[in-house]
Order: C-alpha cells, then structure tokens, then sequence
C-alpha cells in the first residue's frame, strides 16, 4: 500500500485541528491586547498571525513526513501512523501558536 493517502489524511486532519487552535489562541491574544492601542494590537495580531500561519505549514509538512516513514520504515499499520502524525504534528503547531501569540506582544512594542 502507498503512503500518499494516509499522509494526506494526517496532513488533512492536522491542518483542521490547527485551525481551531489558531482561532481559539487569536482569541485569546485578543483578550490579553484588551487596553492596548488599535495600532499596536493590530500588528501583534498580524505578527502572530503570519507566525501561526507558518506553524501550521510546518506541522503538516511534519505529519506528512512522520506517516511516510512510520509506514515505509516501520511497516506499521496506517491508521496507528496517523493517529502517531497527527498527535505530534498538532502539538508542534499547537507549541507554535502558543509561542507566537507570547513573542507578538513585545515585538509590537506593547509593554
């Protein structure tokens, strides 16, 4: 069996769950920008934003890769190396929203 379909579907699913934690952290930086300027909020949303969109990008790069090679290398069961991908691939993302929503705050000079 190929490896294409199941790393497209761990890539698939990662992205969708990395949607609703960039969604959910955009919130969130939303609450914490409460009292800032309508300049300075705006760049740390398009800051964390672009950094997030990176995150998902690389976390499903990452899914990808991880399902190739668990079931190529590994001769595991496709469906176990999803499930392994798209665990990995949402927590790096999810690490990476976090990360990005804490680093836009003072880059945007909000203290």
């Amino acid at each position: 069996m190929s490896p294409r379909t199941p790393s497209m579907i761990s890539a698939g699913l990662t992205v969708f769950l990395l949607i609703l934690f960039v969604i959910l952290f955009l919130f969130v930086q939303m609450v914490a920008l409460n009292g800032a300027s309508e300049r300075q909020g705006i760049a740390a949303l398009g800051i964390s934003l672009i950094c997030q969109g990176a995150g998902v990008i690389l976390a499903a790069l990452l899914a990808w890769r991880i399902t190739s090679l668990i079931i190529t290398k590994l001769n595991w069961n496709a469906i176990l190396a999803i499930i392994i991908a798209v665990v990995a691939g949402t927590f790096l993302g999810g690490l990476l929203s976090f990360l990005s929503v804490i680093i836009a705050i003072p880059i945007a000079g909000i203290r």
